[in-house]
């Protein structure tokens, strides 16, 4: 089917899959009839494809690159070229440079461009044909048509607080110090707040951050509690703090990559996925 179509007719396509040009009709012929649509027009010549026929040979070409893809990151062939991809702050910390190194390490022939930014803002450029791949968490709404979403790690959020501050319970440590907020801005801070809402837990608070890392060492330094996803790859907490899960039942959130579609090729796509999703 694919051969007919690129090529522009049923003999090009014997011509090039080493089979008759007979056998190439009667398959489509009989794709036709298993399908109940016509995928060529038959009263030119030579026959042209329909709509339908264009639009199956786009999707068939879609599988077959799919099929190559996977078997390139399974025996580890080389995957070349350039791949744009945007992450957010935490991720920038946490699962995305082993992954790089990784990748480096595997396929030097595999330049990728590293584009920092909110998951919304990431999103929005995506849409833009600005980026390949957006490393973020799960949209706040179901991400727009033109994007595929894929999963690559559920990550916990818990109250982090000092090792002496008072309190067992998230409610009992949010309620009893300050509070330092995870940027609201950001998809997951909005969640963080939505559930505080949800839950009627009122926190004191005078300081918003949107480094984990900065988070952390102002917990450490007594100066508040705050409520933090534990990343995956991500530096563990000093012995110095304490944390009890946030929720019930905890929250957490979705990391993942939105993906445009028609963009790069499958099999970097799915290389740099793969890399994403190995435990470090």
């Amino acid at each position: 089917m694919v051969a007919a179509v690129d090529g522009g007719s049923f003999a090009s396509a014997g011509e090039a899959t080493g089979v008759s040009h007979s056998a190439i009709s009667l398959q489509v012929k009989s794709l036709e009839e298993e399908l109940g649509v016509a995928l060529f027009d038959r009263s030119k010549r030579p026959p042209a494809p329909t709509a339908r026929g264009r639009a199956l040979a786009d999707h068939a070409r879609k599988t077959l690159d799919l099929f190559d893809a996977a078997r390139a990151v399974a025996t580890g062939e080389l995957v070349a070229g350039k791949l744009t991809v945007g992450a957010v702050p935490t991720t920038l910390s946490s699962i995305l440079p082993p992954a790089l190194s990784a990748l480096r390490e595997q396929h030097p022939a595999l330049r990728i461009e590293v584009k920092s930014g909110s998951s919304a803002a990431l999103a929005a450029r995506l849409q833009a044909g600005e980026l390949d791949v957006a490393v973020c968490t799960w949209p706040e709404k179901d991400p727009a048509t033109e994007l595929d979403w894929r999963h690559v790690a559920t990550e916990p959020f818990v109250v982090v607080a000092p090792a002496g501050a008072k309190g067992r319970t998230d409610a009992e440590l949010l309620s009893r110090h300050p509070f330092i907020w995870f940027n609201r801005k950001t998809w997951a801070g909005r969640g963080i707040e939505a559930e505080l809402a949800r839950r009627n837990i009122k926190v004191a608070a005078d300081m918003e951050v949107d480094s984990l890392e900065a988070i952390a060492s102002m917990v450490d330094a007594g100066l508040g509690v705050s409520i933090i996803p534990l990343c995956r790859g991500a530096r563990p907490l000093p012995d110095s703090v304490k944390t009890a899960p946030f929720g019930e039942p905890q929250f957490a959130r979705e990391v993942g990559a939105l993906i445009a579609k028609d963009t790069a090729p499958d099999s970097m796509i799915e290389t740099f996925l793969a890399a994403l999703r190995t435990p470090k």
